[in-house]
């Protein structure tokens, strides 16, 4: 057997548009597991992805899943003593506590010495859990009929994720939350042949620590005095070159930025309150259609010619309906944009 399997993380359908900017001919599996067949370095991709929380080989596929196949694989493996766990991302395939306890017998029948641990909840033992107890685990993907059997052999880095996240020095919730991984997504899915990104709504500066730790030139702007100061302290903090930061309206970005200069705009704007009632949304949904319409019509002049701009967009679900800025995407052709996703 041959390929990977990319395991995904909590925003699969995101993870998912990630992978397809470096490997456009993978396979979807199910909607957490996708199938590389491509040669890698597993080390490189599981530091670059965001939304991949694991990567395992490919070592078998089986018609059949039993403790006497599984034991097979684990022999193979290792001879003398291991500790080994099981995660199933099918719904034809349960790990069972008892499924695993014929496996241990089988290995130390067979004079391997062996231990195993199981999912606390549900089918999955989670990347920290693999790490930390420095587990073998076998990855199931598949259906009945057709199993594909994957040994993991790499993790994410949660500690360094982590530290990203709530060990940076400054922190403010109204200036936005954007967690790292997602950020690295939007990132890596801007990515192309430029060197400059621009994040003109950059809060404390999530979406440009990811980027200039994935080699990009960054330039950061806010209308606030106060966030970009923060967002300074953050930059500092990961000791990274190659940053601007700018006082300024997203709206008029244009004005302190050259014309066609930059590569890509990844950016999370500003999204209205979080505590919104039902009288007020209609309002809300036309004042952020007029502020990202403004935006992009700003944004084109300083983009350059099949630059790419990565943003997101609220929805928000009220009294049983769900409410988009709908215009704002379909203005987008008639501003000078391709809708992509």
């Amino acid at each position: 057997m041959s390929g990977y399997l990319f395991i995904f993380g909590n925003s699969p359908h995101l993870s998912q548009a990630e992978l397809s900017v470096f490997f456009p001919k993978h396979e979807l599996i199910c909607p957490d597991v996708a199938k590389v067949e491509d040669d890698l370095d597993v080390t490189e991709w599981i530091g670059r992805l965001g939304g991949t929380v694991k990567i395992a080989t490919i070592i078998n596929e089986f018609s059949i899943l039993d403790p006497t196949s599984i034991a097979e694989q684990l022999h193979n493996i290792s001879t003398h003593k291991l500790s080994f766990g099981m995660s199933s991302y099918s719904k034809d395939f349960r790990v069972q506590t008892a499924f695993l306890q014929q496996v241990k017998d089988k290995l130390t029948a067979g004079g391997l010495s062996a231990r195993f641990v199981a999912p606390k909840e549900g089918n999955v033992l989670s990347s920290v859990v693999v790490a930390k107890q420095e587990l073998i685990e076998l990855v199931v993907v598949g259906k009945e009929g057709e199993w594909f059997v994957g040994q993991t052999v790499a993790v994410q880095d949660f500690e360094e994720w982590n530290r990203r996240d709530y060990g940076r020095p400054a922190v403010d919730a109204k200036a936005g939350m954007l967690p790292p991984k997602v950020a690295r997504m939007a990132v890596n899915i801007a990515r192309g042949q430029g060197k400059t990104l621009l994040d003109p709504f950059c809060g404390m500066g999530t979406i440009l620590g990811e980027a200039l730790l994935s080699g990009w030139t960054v330039i950061g702007s806010d209308q606030s005095t106060e966030v970009i100061d923060k967002t300074r302290k953050n930059l500092e903090w990961l000791k990274l070159p190659e940053w601007k930061l700018l006082v300024s309206d997203a709206t008029h970005i244009s004005e302190k930025i050259p014309p066609e200069s930059v590569d890509a705009i990844v950016t999370e704007p500003f999204m209205g309150s979080t505590d919104i009632k039902f009288k007020e949304i209609k309002n809300t949904i036309k004042g952020l259609e007029k502020l990202y319409i403004g935006c992009l019509k700003d944004w084109l002049k300083i983009l350059k010619p099949g630059g790419k701009v990565v943003i997101a967009l609220p929805e928000y679900a009220i009294g049983g309906r769900t409410y988009f800025v709908k215009s704002a995407i379909d203005r987008c052709e008639s501003l000078g944009y391709t809708v992509v996703v």
